[in-house]
């Protein structure tokens, strides 16, 4: 009798664990391939699965073959995943902002890439954030960069919500806003005239400078509140246009390189010739364009208050009368032209000497030089008989400047004490040695020589009779691969 009863009660279980499995309102989730997944409440397709759960099946320590990985990623392609990361780096340059590398276990290994209508939150991360993200997977790698993710979207930045967050950073900035007008009321800067109100450089910066935590939408919504205001700074003068469309831009440093560009008026020739880098200006202007970067806007409408502690009147700043021996002295060299001396030689063999006043350094608005290589080599390369001391005086106004430039790969690798660089040529041999962050040993290691690349990177070393220019802060922007034939690949 006990049998039959055990025996009744081990079918009912059987009946009531069918009819739950059959009837259950949710699909049961699987965690591995060969299964379809259940679809999420939005339109898009996700899958329960985890990076855990992929990276076991398509990464490094798999023991599938390459064609068993093949087959099982067809499952999972155009299917969308949420995940959870820290942010490793992202794309420096305007072409590359909405390339996010996210690290789950070592180094980057999650691609993630982003439309433009979610520009705003890509701002809003950096390097080290723990975020929650979505993504479609599209791209299989078989590196420690696993997965390429399009349709990329942040749902949490540490752990607080991209709205939450979008509140916060507003209310900081607002209070960043009255705290600065509350010091800068306290230096009792007076209005002017023309209606300066009393703001300091570095009020504006904290609120619209680079390492500002808010979104580029609503920096220009609050820049809308101080365009066509006057201000009232002091700061250095660390470049001046030197070619004659160029004459009436000057950049000033603040803090570290140039943070803001003035922009002056016809009558105001005599002045800009006066002053000179390294003279510690003090100047009124309207605020005018917003750039949000390390230069942070510019500045029309200037005047020059101040030269050193010598104050400037009206009828001296409009004029060309100012005498130089009442005004600073120890950077005069900059504006001497660089003259050898005579020396009776034919037309063939006299250097080709190129003047300041000659060079014409134009930038874009996202901060490169419009120069290419050529251009530069022109005045740098071999072909061009200057004297080395007259090219390490003008290579001065290059260096540290940013250029994107279109190339062959020859080379590249990683090396303990050389780093990750890259060799690459525009007209014969090696022209350019490009270096990289660590981080980007994936993105460099992926070329291979012949592929044709658009890079960006900061120029650091001129030219010499044999090696190349020196670029760092390298970065990859665009990759066109060339096709190998089975004896290049051997």
């Amino acid at each position: 009798m006990r049998y039959i009863i055990l025996l009744l009660s081990g079918i009912l279980s059987s009946i009531f664990f069918i009819s739950t499995f059959i009837f259950a309102e949710e699909e049961p989730s699987f965690l591995f391939k060969g299964f379809d997944f259940p679809i999420g409440e939005t339109t898009n397709e996700f899958v329960n699965v985890s990076f855990d759960d992929l990276f076991n099946i398509f990464g490094n320590y798999s023991t599938l073959t390459d064609s068993q990985k093949k087959e099982s990623w067809h499952k999972y392609k155009g299917k969308y995943v949420r995940w959870e990361g820290i942010v490793n780096h992202k794309g420096l340059s305007k072409g590359d902002w909405n390339r996010v590398g996210i690290r789950h276990n070592v180094g980057s290994n999650v691609e993630l890439r982003f439309d433009e209508d979610r520009k705003d939150i890509v701002k809003m991360i950096k390097k080290g954030d723990s975020i929650a993200y979505t993504g479609k997977l599209s791209l299989l790698f078989d590196r420690n960069l696993l997965f390429k993710l399009e349709d990329a979207n942040i749902e949490t930045i540490n752990d607080m919500s991209v709205e939450e967050l979008k509140s916060e950073l507003e209310r900081e900035a607002t209070l960043s806003l009255q705290s600065s007008h509350i010091t800068d009321t306290s230096t009792k800067l007076k209005k002017s005239s023309e209606g300066e109100i009393g703001v300091s450089f570095d009020g504006l910066n904290k609120i619209f400078g680079k390492n500002s935590s808010i979104t580029q939408s609503r920096k220009e919504e609050l820049w809308n509140n101080y365009r066509g205001k006057h201000i009232r700074w002091e700061g250095v003068v660390n470049h001046k246009g030197l070619s004659k469309n160029d004459w009436n831009r000057v950049g000033i440093k603040h803090k570290f390189g140039t943070n803001i560009e003035l922009r002056f008026d016809e009558d105001k020739k005599g002045i800009v010739k006066v002053i000179k880098r390294g003279d510690n200006i003090t100047y009124t202007g309207k605020l005018a364009k917003l750039f949000g970067r390390n230069l942070l806007c510019s500045i029309e409408d200037v005047s020059i208050k101040k030269i050193g502690d010598k104050i400037i009147s009206e009828d001296e700043e409009n004029t060309l009368e100012i005498s130089y021996s009442s005004l600073p002295i120890e950077n005069d060299i900059d504006n001497v032209a660089i003259i050898e001396p005579e020396i009776a030689m034919t037309e063939s063999m006299a250097p080709k000497v190129i003047e300041k006043e000659d060079i014409e350094i134009a930038e874009t608005t996202d901060g490169f030089i419009k120069l290419s290589l050529e251009e530069l080599d022109e005045i740098f390369g071999k072909e061009n008989n200057m004297t080395e001391s007259q090219k390490d005086k003008l290579w001065e106004e290059y260096k540290n400047k940013y250029v994107r430039w279109t190339g062959e790969v020859m080379s590249r690798g990683k090396g303990r004490i050389s780093g990750l660089r890259m060799g690459i040529k525009h007209k014969e041999g090696t022209d350019v040695e490009l270096c990289f962050d660590i981080e980007k040993d994936d993105e460099v290691l992926q070329t291979k020589k012949g592929d044709t690349i658009t890079y960006t990177g900061k120029l650091v070393t001129r030219r010499g009779y044999i090696l190349p220019y020196k670029l760092e802060d390298g970065n990859i922007e665009n990759i066109m691969s060339v096709q190998l034939t089975a004896d290049q690949e051997r």
